[in-house]
C-alpha cells in the first residue's frame, strides 16, 4: 500500500497495513502501555507509512482527557509576557502537553470569552496573567470547570495555586538603591490601578521610603498603566513640574521605555539629569544606552513552577481538589545599568 493521497489516512488503514485489528490499533495511540512492544511498533510503522496521525480532539472527546493546557496573557505586546510563555511552552511540551495561547488585550469580557473557548476545546487547565480582579470575576472563574494557575496578577478569592515575582521586594530593591546613591525625591510611574502587581509595587516603594523617613507625595506617583505610551505622558509631566524629582522608578519595562523616550524628548540626559529605574528587563537592553538599572525576573523558573503545578493538579483524580492553594514568590535580581547615578547639585 501506498502513502494515501486526496484524503486522510484513517485508523482503519493503520490497522490494515499493520495486519491487526481496528481497536488494537487505536489502543496503540490511546493507551500503548496496553500493547506488546511488537504490536505497537508495527502500528507506528504503518502510521508514519501512511501519514496517519490521531485526531486528538476526537480522543479528548471519548476520554474527557487531552494534552492541551490554556495560557491567557493580558497583553502579548510586552516582550517580558512573550518570554514566559516561550517558557511556559518549553516546560509543557517536556511532558508532552501542547500549549493553546490567547491574548486579551487588558479586557476581563475578552478573557471571560478566552476560558468559554478553552472549555469547549475540553481544555482542563490554564496559567492565567488576567487583567479581571473584581469579585465577580472571581466567581466567574470559580464556577468554571477548570484547572488555574495564576502567574504574576494574583486574584483574591481564587483558590488556586499562585507563582509570580516578590513584588514589594523588587521595588524595594530599586528604591533602596536610588537612596544609597543620594536620591530623596523619588517618583514612581504605577501599573494600572486595582491589579495587585501594581498595588504590591506602590507599596514597595511606600514602604522604603518611610523606613528612611521620607514622604512619597502624591503627586509623585502616577498611572502608566503598565504601557509605554502612558508612561510617556506621564513621565512628561513628572519632568515639567516646577521640583522635578531625581530619579523615576517605573513598575515594568515597557512604562520605563515610555519614560526614557519622555526624558530624551524634553532635551535631558539620563542619568546627569534624572536616574531611571524600573522592576523587568527592558527588550534588547543591551543595545540601549543607558542600559537600564532593573529587577529581573528569574522568568524560566517562575514558568517551570506554574506549569509544573498545573500539571501535577491535572495528574490527580478529581483534577485539583483535596489539596490547598499553594503560593511562590520568586526572588528579583538587582541588575545594574548605567540610568542611575547619584543626582546632579541643584
Amino acid at each position: 500500500m501506498t502513502r494515501r493521497t486526496g484524503k486522510h489516512a484513517t485508523i482503519s488503514d493503520v490497522a490494515q497495513r499493520a495486519g491487526v485489528a481496528k481497536s488494537t490499533a487505536s489502543l496503540s495511540f490511546s493507551a500503548p502501555e496496553r500493547v506488546s512492544a511488537d504490536t505497537l511498533e508495527r502500528v507506528l510503522s504503518a502510521a508514519r507509512a501512511i501519514g496517519y496521525a490521531p485526531n486528538a480532539m476526537a480522543q479528548s472527546l471519548k476520554s474527557g482527557r487531552n494534552k492541551l493546557i490554556g495560557f491567557m496573557v493580558s497583553d502579548m505586546r510586552n516582550p517580558h509576557n512573550g518570554s514566559i510563555l516561550r517558557a511556559v511552552q518549553e516546560n509543557a511540551a517536556q511532558q508532552g502537553f501542547l500549549v493553546i495561547t490567547a491574548t486579551s488585550d487588558d479586557s476581563p469580557d475578552r478573557e471571560r470569552e478566552i476560558l468559554r473557548r478553552f472549555q469547549s476545546m475540553r481544555i482542563r487547565g490554564a496559567i492565567l496573567t488576567a487583567s479581571g480582579n473584581d469579585a465577580q470575576y472571581v466567581e466567574e472563574l470559580t464556577s468554571l470547570p477548570m484547572t488555574f494557575v495564576t502567574f504574576d496578577q494574583h486574584l483574591d478569592g481564587l483558590a488556586c495555586d499562585h507563582v509570580g515575582l516578590d513584588n514589594r521586594l523588587a521595588v524595594r530593591m530599586l528604591t533602596r538603591h536610588l537612596l544609597d546613591l543620594g536620591h530623596r525625591r523619588i517618583a514612581h510611574i504605577a501599573g494600572t490601578p486595582g491589579l495587585w502587581t501594581a498595588r504590591e509595587r506602590l507599596e514597595g516603594i511606600r514602604e522604603t521610603m518611610s523606613e528612611a523617613g521620607l514622604p512619597l507625595p502624591d503627586d509623585l506617583v502616577v498611572n502608566g498603566q503598565f504601557r509605554s505610551e502612558p508612561s510617556y505622558a506621564q513621565a512628561l509631566h513628572l519632568l515639567n513640574r516646577p521640583e522635578p524629582p531625581t530619579a523615576i522608578i517605573t513598575a515594568n519595562n515597557t512604562s520605563a521605555h515610555g519614560a526614557l523616550k519622555a526624558v530624551r524628548a524634553l532635551g535631558l540626559r539620563c542619568p546627569e539629569d534624572v536616574s531611571l529605574a524600573s522592576v523587568d528587563n527592558l527588550p534588547w537592553s543591551d543595545l540601549i544606552e543607558p542600559r537600564v538599572t532593573c529587577t529581573a525576573q528569574p522568568v524560566s523558573k517562575m514558568a517551570a513552577k506554574a506549569t509544573g503545578w498545573l500539571l501535577e493538579r491535572l495528574a490527580l483524580p478529581g483534577a485539583d481538589t483535596g489539596q490547598p492553594p499553594r503560593e511562590a514568590f520568586m526572588v528579583p535580581e538587582l541588575e545594574l545599568g548605567g540610568s542611575t547615578a547619584p543626582p546632579r547639585a541643584r
